[in-house]
């Protein structure tokens, strides 16, 4: 079993320098360390600029492992906020696929308590992961 720990980071308003591509990254800022990086790692939670928003008016976003090219060596962003593919209420914008409890530097568990659609069990599943952040640790199962 994999777990990771959750930290938070904020965005910093600066960039990276353009890579071969002309690709420029945001630079995060760790809110615990101060450490800043252009790659965030599975379990790194910021708080989204736009998107669904939660019951506090903020937009979470977690950072999990994604398997890309038969191996797991990328990551996606998880939108705890947002509709899961398989809601079963998707015109009802008040029910919330994933209920998360706790904010923006806060330890944050996601589940199906509160006011919820049948969709899963609180879970994200994407193609090389399927697993759960509960008490701020991301973990697969």
């Amino acid at each position: 079993m994999t777990e990771y720990r959750c930290t938070w980071w904020e965005d910093t308003g600066r960039h990276s320098p353009a890579d071969e591509h002309g690709v420029m990254r945001c630079i995060y800022r760790n809110m615990e360390t101060g450490e800043e990086t252009d790659h965030l790692l599975p379990g790194s939670l910021i708080e989204g600029r736009s998107g669904p928003v939660g019951y506090d008016g903020k937009s979470i976003v977690c950072v999990v492992p994604y398997k890309r090219d038969g191996t797991l060596n990328d990551t996606t962003w998880w939108h705890i906020d947002s509709r899961a593919n398989n809601c079963t209420m998707p015109e009802d914008k008040e029910h919330r696929c994933w209920c998360r409890h706790g904010t923006v530097g806060e330890t944050v568990h996601v589940d199906k308590v509160g006011n919820t659609c049948a969709a899963g069990a609180g879970s994200i599943g994407v193609p090389g992961f399927h697993g759960f952040l509960h008490h701020g640790v991301l973990r697969d199962c």
